[in-house]
């Protein structure tokens, strides 16, 4: 297990054209699981970027706010905002403030953006990130998310992507390995 440092010089960062938006994003892999379906991307927005469309997309998206803000159908996160979008949710009129950077943990496949709304679309909620609040288990999220003070040394039943916003750390903690120190409130999510 490592401690990744998410303003290192050494991550590597590709550009993608997010669907719906004519500026490309940066991503940077944090970690990725075929088994459960799931990826973290540290993703960086240039200034001014927006999707106008209104659609849809198979896959859940978990998204911690480091720097800036993100708007998604009219709900506004900041830093410390932690937007959770179930699969299929629609979403419109989404847009970043200028600096705006998160870590997003993602359940499901990439891709399969379709315009409009899904005859079943999930919901969007914001959450904020602070001791003792959590993501209960959602039908097409991967498991559930916890925000704790007390990561440090705490073993889990299951794989946890564990992200520290205050440090600006990052660790994949596998199975029965004690989560290591970090700074400030600690994201977990449970892969499991």
């Amino acid at each position: 297990m490592t401690m990744i440092d998410l303003d290192s010089p050494e991550l590597t960062w590709i550009e993608h054209a997010i669907a719906g938006s004519d500026l490309p994003a940066k991503l940077s892999m944090l970690h990725a699981d075929e088994a459960t379906g799931t990826r973290t991307v540290h993703v960086k927005f240039p200034d001014g970027w927006r999707r106008d469309v209104v659609g849809h997309q198979p896959a859940g998206e978990e998204m911690l706010i480091l720097t800036g803000a993100l708007t998604v159908s009219g709900h506004t996160a900041g830093v410390g905002g932690y937007l959770v979008v179930e699969p299929r949710a629609t979403r419109a009129a989404t847009s970043v403030a200028d600096g705006s950077s998160a870590v997003v943990f993602f359940s499901g496949p990439g891709g399969g953006w379709a315009d409009g709304e899904a005859a079943d679309a999930g919901a969007i909620t914001l959450l904020e990130v602070a001791p003792g609040g959590s993501r209960t288990e959602r039908p097409g999220l991967v498991g559930s998310t916890i925000f704790t003070e007390d990561a440090a040394g705490s073993t889990y039943d299951v794989d946890a992507d564990v992200c520290w916003p205050e440090g600006r750390t990052f660790a994949h903690v596998p199975a029965g390995t004690p989560v290591p120190e970090g700074t400030g409130v600690a994201v977990v999510r449970l892969l499991g």
